[in-house]
């Protein structure tokens, strides 16, 4: 796995933080460009991503988000396949989320040359290697026919489990626990994603948000058992991203969304999750921060 993170953060680092004018990771010249095809889950995960983008030092940020609500990898390429226009595609390139419903999934592919474009199962099927079928194959070649950028990466979002006393009506699918729904989740993508030649990393926020419960914020990072709060929660998921897409350095950041959810204090356990995670993606890191 480790080798996967690596050679995607090699070939990025090289053609986009250093730059033609030679900038370090902390002042990156050209543009970042992310395209995610999700659900409600990668909502959840890159909106704030471009505020955290920008505040690292990226100049020129463009995110866009082709989700429908509660997506499968199966409902995903049977939208392709027909091109049906249930996708709202949201995008950001000026601080501000602009949402185009009614959009196929060209509409994002065609939209940009993406640097990167990010796929991942629904939650309910995180953690069933079953599902990660033919669906998954197809979606991929489809992605890799339309990209306008022949050096796109294809990566694959890893999403977190449910919150322990979660009523998701999928949970009991892993026993209702936590850590059986973790470990499941892992084990299918180290056993579908990692040999996917076609797939180039993974980003690990489920293990970012697992490593951020065993720290005194305990198991408080969802606003209903199963999607992140809106500010803490999604600002681990998004600092997870920029970490693992680019590999800058996350310890000068300092843009929250919101002081009182996400205080100064907080920041240094933040970072220690989703370094941890980056550097060790399957497996939890026990956080340093056991109290205030």
């Amino acid at each position: 796995m480790q080798k996967l993170i690596v050679a995607g953060l090699l070939s990025f680092s090289i053609s986009v933080l250093t730059g033609a004018s030679g900038g370090t990771p902390e002042a990156p010249q050209k543009p970042l460009r992310i395209l995610a095809i999700g659900n409600s889950f990668s909502v959840d995960a890159m909106q704030h991503l471009y505020q955290i983008a920008t505040n690292a030092g990226f100049k020129q940020v463009v995110l866009g988000n082709l989700n429908i609500g509660g997506c499968s990898l199966e409902r995903h390429w049977k939208s392709a396949s027909e091109q049906l226009a249930d996708y709202n595609y949201r995008k950001n390139s000026s601080s501000a989320w602009v949402d185009r419903k009614g959009s196929v999934i060209d509409d994002g592919l065609l939209d940009e040359d993406w640097d990167f474009i990010s796929i991942q199962q629904v939650s309910g099927n995180s953690g069933l290697a079953e599902t990660y079928n033919s669906d998954l194959d197809n979606l991929v070649e489809y992605i890799n026919s339309k990209k306008t950028n022949p050096d796109a990466k294809i990566m694959w979002h890893m999403t977190w489990a449910y919150q322990s006393n979660s009523k998701h009506q999928h949970f009991p699918r892993y026993n209702s626990d936590q850590r059986m729904m973790y470990q499941a989740i892992v084990t299918a993508v180290q056993e579908k994603i990692v040999p996917n030649k076609n797939i180039n990393f993974v980003i690990p926020s489920g293990t970012a948000i697992q490593n951020m419960r065993t720290s005194y914020i305990g198991d408080t990072l969802t606003r209903d058992g199963f999607h992140l709060s809106l500010n803490l929660g999604r600002y681990i998921a998004g600092m997870t991203w920029l970490k693992t897409l680019t590999g800058v350095l996350i310890d000068d950041i300092s843009w929250v969304p919101n002081a009182d959810e996400v205080p100064p204090e907080l920041l240094p356990v933040i970072k220690e999750a989703v370094n941890n995670a980056v550097k060790t993606p399957f497996s939890v890191t026990e956080s340093s921060f056991k109290t205030k």
